[in-house]
């Protein structure tokens, strides 16, 4: 039987028999508001792919703006998507030679010029019952506000402070949502930003759930960025959680200086990060350890470490899908995840009155 028969005689995929265990688990509807909604990614990062894994699997249609150079910009990226010898330069006719074969090496195809370019194939094979994924090749600060807007959520990573404003101003002031999350060696953590207006219900137990609640308190993610440190405390955090002051650190550094840190400047984020923890007035200049920890710090900022990515992007997967299902609370504003212990927790950032 040819190729064309058998296709046509395979039986064909619904999204009732794909999607049928999430059915079971959120319910009809919730799997409907799934399969309508669109979740931009603003830089693929390791924990931003896992995001996109999952929720592309789940059945949410993606999009990609990332118009970074490809390779370069992932190339210590882990990624189940991009292959390691994809990014580092890997061709037929290295393996031709390693075989004995001397006849001219087969063509090699055309490499992606974007990260967006790259992922568009890898995400539209992964679920052919969505239809495609939009890629915007532009570099961040090129493209408009009208753009996030049209999104229901937007998933940023690695991005400045002033970029990352300006995106969660644009899509939030449309009604829609807005994360921001990073890894950083064993550690990662996620600002969330719902908008004033989000609504859910809390379940109860099997098939119950609560009336609508608000998620109140509020905060959008301007007013998170303008927290001084000195206020991110809680009733049992008597001083500022160190993996959330560890990553506000690679923001304010990156905000000051337009680079992240890394080994090359890392004397400079030493510098830098220890006057800013001083200044706080609530932890002394060593709260994050040592100047040889800090160093430490500085030269993990940007090291992605694959389990971790994978726990902290499955944990805001699940927070995309509550968020479009309206279904269990929501983390409310910042998630924090320390690989070294396992521990996950939430922390509610506000200023205080």
């Amino acid at each position: 039987m040819s190729e064309a028969k058998e296709a046509a005689a395979a039986p064909k995929r619904v999204e009732s028999d794909v999607y049928d265990r999430q059915i079971r688990l959120w319910g009809a509807d919730a799997q409907r508001k799934m399969s309508s909604a669109r979740v931009l990614y603003v830089h693929i990062t390791g924990v931003s792919s896992e995001i996109l894994k999952n929720l592309v699997l789940a059945g949410i249609r993606a999009a990609i703006c990332d118009g970074r150079p490809y390779p370069s910009a992932v190339a210590s990226m882990p990624s189940s998507f991009l292959p390691p010898a994809d990014r580092s330069g890997g061709d037929n006719e290295n393996a031709a030679t390693a075989n004995g074969d001397k006849s001219d090496p087969p063509a090699k195809k055309a490499r992606p010029a974007t990260v967006a370019s790259a992922m568009h194939p890898h995400v539209v094979e992964l679920n052919p019952l969505l239809d495609g994924c939009e890629i915007n090749e532009s570099l961040v600060e090129d493209v408009p506000d009208e753009y996030f807007a049209k999104f229901d959520i937007v998933v940023a990573s690695h991005i400045g402070m002033e970029q990352a404003r300006r995106i969660a101003k644009a899509t939030v002031a449309s009604g829609n949502k807005f994360i921001l999350v990073d890894t950083f060696g064993l550690e990662g953590c996620a600002m969330l930003d719902l908008g004033p207006d989000h609504q859910f219900r809390k379940e109860l137990g099997k098939d119950k759930l609560s009336d609508v609640m608000k998620n109140e308190p509020y905060v959008s993610f301007a007013d998170m960025l303008d927290v001084p440190l000195a206020d991110a405390t809680a009733r049992w955090d008597k001083v500022p959680p160190k993996v959330y002051t560890k990553y506000r650190s690679y923001l304010e550094y990156h905000a000051k200086s337009g680079t992240w840190p890394g080994e090359d400047n890392a004397s400079d984020y030493v510098e830098q990060t220890k006057k800013w923890l001083a200044d706080s007035k609530i932890v002394s200049e060593d709260y994050l350890g040592d100047d040889d920890t800090l160093n430490h710090t500085a030269s993990v900022a940007t090291c992605e470490v694959s389990p971790v990515c994978a726990v902290l992007g499955g944990m805001i997967g699940n927070e995309v899908i509550k968020a479009i299902s309206g279904k269990a609370d929501p983390a409310n504003n910042i998630l924090m995840f320390d690989g070294a212990d396992g521990g996950c927790r939430i922390f509610f950032l506000k200023k205080k009155a």
